[in-house]
């Protein structure tokens, strides 16, 4: 990266990384929206609700790929920095290494055991049968998943945030053409659904392959080293947070579909279905925002340039607050939309439910990014354990704790707001936890 010589280029240099990786991560929410849109419209309330059974998985295998690129990419960044070369080559290689194991891990879990899957998730009878098919599908591209993230974060970190862009939205739109294409004229149903899905990060790691590495642009390469666990052990540590954060929808997923079809039954888990997927579709946003931010952060930090480095996080968490209070206005005024988009066979039951739910639900975005934000910057500093226990509060142990308490108390409306009281809650811990660091940083 280019040295910056006075304050007024990190604004600058803070737009044109947060916009690129906030445009790919719309990208990525269009993509939750469309088979969520396509799904709801061709095969119905059943496969919604399979769709939402299925989606803890899709979580887990992105989530797996940003805990390898995000982690593996912040420290070749550092490296980079300080121009250490090879050390950043090692890092990488050591990176796809490990993609290359977890490949085959999930490929065998994929092939030898989607029915058992589809149980563990909640589903039975007619949604078990189209869970099971959308998880086979779905795990059949798991190599793509974990080398497409590890790709597209590398050439972010290395100075080509346009690239990174470019490939994410490509695959999105790919999917949005394969949705449409799979499941209308060649009516595919939830099969359909599966394989265009799969499909699109295999459009992204094609391109990022084409477009930079191959072409050899890019200034990170596969090299001759041993593979060294502690190496691939402490890029995990500094990408946990971020997969903590895709993951954790997976985790309040499963475990309100668990809540929820207790309480309201299979209209109830759709009704889910769709405030989940509006759901990821903003956390996607969030992510973008966090991704944007953190090569910068790492690069600051590398080259002692603090006060560059308070600068962007200012900026960082300003904008997750200003999108996060934009985000719950449109979820509060449009709600009736929203719902209608995902109920074609206009289930009278369903509305009320999932407008209620974005109602209460989508109070958590006002804080949700600004956590986000606070959990990514401890982890490009490389301060991975204070990143790692935000995220795990707003990720697993507080939300899972107030769905479960929550729920109890107030019924199904309790699940709803489980969110928002986590987020308020996460806040101060987080605050707590960066003022700590600063004050032991002296800054």
């Amino acid at each position: 990266m280019n040295n910056l010589s006075g304050e007024e280029r990190v604004p600058r240099r803070f737009a044109r990384y947060a916009s690129m990786s906030v445009l790919s991560m719309l990208g990525l929410a269009v993509y939750y929206l469309t088979d969520t849109f396509f799904v709801a419209n061709r095969v119905g309330t059943l496969g919604l609700a399979a769709l939402n059974f299925s989606i803890p998985v899709y979580s887990v295998l992105n989530g797996l790929g940003l805990l390898l690129g995000v982690g593996g990419a912040t420290l070749f960044t550092i490296h980079k920095s300080r121009g250490e070369t090879q050390q950043g080559n090692r890092v990488y290689t050591n990176m796809m290494a490990l993609a290359a194991v977890l490949s085959v891990l999930g490929l065998l879990l994929g092939w030898l055991a989607p029915a058992q899957l589809a149980s563990l998730l909640g589903s039975s009878g007619v949604v078990h049968e189209m869970s099971k098919t959308y998880l086979q599908v779905l795990m059949t591209f798991a190599p793509c998943f974990f080398f497409s993230n590890i790709l597209i974060a590398f050439m972010r970190n290395d100075n080509a945030p346009h690239l990174s862009t470019l490939c994410m939205v490509a695959g999105t739109a790919s999917n949005v053409v394969l949705d449409y294409l799979f499941m209308y004229p060649l009516d595919m149903g939830i099969f359909g659904a599966a394989l265009a899905t799969g499909i699109s990060p295999l459009v992204g790691m094609l391109l990022s392959l084409l477009l930079y590495v191959l072409p050899k642009k890019a200034s990170f390469h596969l090299c001759r080293c041993p593979l060294e666990p502690k190496r691939m052990g402490w890029c995990c540590a500094l990408g946990v947070s971020a997969f903590i954060g895709e993951v954790s929808s997976a985790v309040v997923t499963l475990v309100s579909n668990l809540v929820i079809v207790a309480l309201a039954g299979d209209v109830g888990v759709a009704a889910y279905g769709i405030i989940s997927n509006v759901s990821f579709a903003v956390i996607a946003v969030f992510i973008g925002l966090t991704q944007g931010g953190q090569p910068l952060l790492s690069d600051y930090y590398a080259r002692n340039m603090r006060k560059e480095e308070r600068q962007t996080l200012r900026l960082c968490v300003l904008s997750a607050l200003v999108l996060g209070v934009v985000c719950w206005a449109a979820a509060l005024l449009f709600a009736p939309q929203i719902t209608a988009l995902f109920n074609r066979e206009q289930e009278e039951a369903l509305k009320p439910i999932a407008v209620s739910g974005l109602h209460l639900y989508c109070l958590g975005f006002i804080l949700a990014g600004v956590n986000m934000v606070l959990a990514q910057a401890l982890a490009a500093v490389e301060q991975p354990r204070q990143a790692m226990v935000i995220s795990l509060c707003r990720g697993w142990i507080l939300i899972v704790t107030m769905i479960v308490l929550l729920s109890r108390l107030w019924g199904i409306t309790g699940v709803w707001l489980a969110f928002p009281a986590t987020e308020l809650l996460t806040f101060a811990l987080a605050v707590v936890l960066y003022l700590r660091f600063g004050r032991r940083r002296g800054t």
